[in-house]
């Protein structure tokens, strides 16, 4: 799923790149969530609070807050976010282009630039590799995360499956794992407090437990199992009884 934010003074054009967003993601298949600001102070306060964005749509001026300033914000807190500008200006492209802005649509949009622009932002967010890495006995390992089945925590000690069948461990608490991986592509589920897996490696699940596609079959604790439907549903894009 990607993760759009749209921050425009102008509820019209906010409403119509929303629609365009829907139309585009609906013929193509592609999993979303947009959220709406009217203003770049409010879009900053959801980035200060730990909202990872995949594009961002910017207007370059707002009553509140103007877009180079909000993009500027912005990339101190993130640097990966895809920034789109909207703009009926373009004085200000050098500007732009120093915030490593993704691209620029002048105003009125044009839904086939739009869309063109579109797709290129969200196969560049797909083509990106994600890795996870950790260090043990002066080692350190980087390993793309989609190859990682699931971790489990003993003690002290993180142990990670892979689906090559090959297994690593290292020194940590399970609850730094899952922090670090929410800023990633790839979605790990907190199952039990031993347990964090990979969404894409799940083979099935019932109320109590989810089966691997390597066959191993884990618990899902009681205290974790409504959330844990409720994300598993999320992801898989619908409404799945929990």
């Amino acid at each position: 799923m990607i993760k759009i934010a749209i921050c425009d003074d102008e509820e019209i054009i906010t409403g119509q790149i929303d629609n365009m967003i829907h139309e585009i993601c609906g013929k193509e298949g592609i999993s979303f969530d947009t959220d709406v600001f009217f203003s770049g102070n409010g879009l900053e306060k959801e980035i200060v609070n730990g909202i990872k964005y995949d594009i961002i749509y910017l207007d370059i001026q707002m009553n509140s807050g103007d877009g180079i300033t909000t993009a500027k914000n912005i990339r101190k807190i993130d640097e990966n976010a895809l920034l789109i500008y909207i703009s009926g200006y373009d004085k200000y492209m050098i500007e732009l282009f120093r915030l490593n802005v993704f691209a620029f649509i002048k105003k009125p949009i044009d839904y086939f630039n739009f869309k063109k622009i579109f797709l290129e932002a969200n196969l560049k967010i797909c083509n990106q590799q994600f890795y996870f890495s950790f260090h043990y006995k002066n080692r350190e390992y980087k390993i793309p995360s989609i190859d990682i089945i699931y971790f489990e925590s003993r003690g002290r000690t993180i142990h990670v499956y892979f689906r090559d069948n090959k297994t690593e461990k290292f020194n940590g608490k399970l609850s730094e794992v899952e922090g670090r991986l929410l800023s990633g592509k790839i979605p790990f589920l907190r199952i039990h407090q031993s347990y964090l897996v990979n969404y894409h490696h799940i083979h099935s699940r019932s109320k109590t437990a989810v089966t691997l596609i390597n066959g191993t079959k884990l618990p899902i604790s009681e205290d974790r199992q409504k959330n844990f439907g409720t994300q598993y549903s999320r992801l898989l894009g619908g409404d799945i009884g929990v």
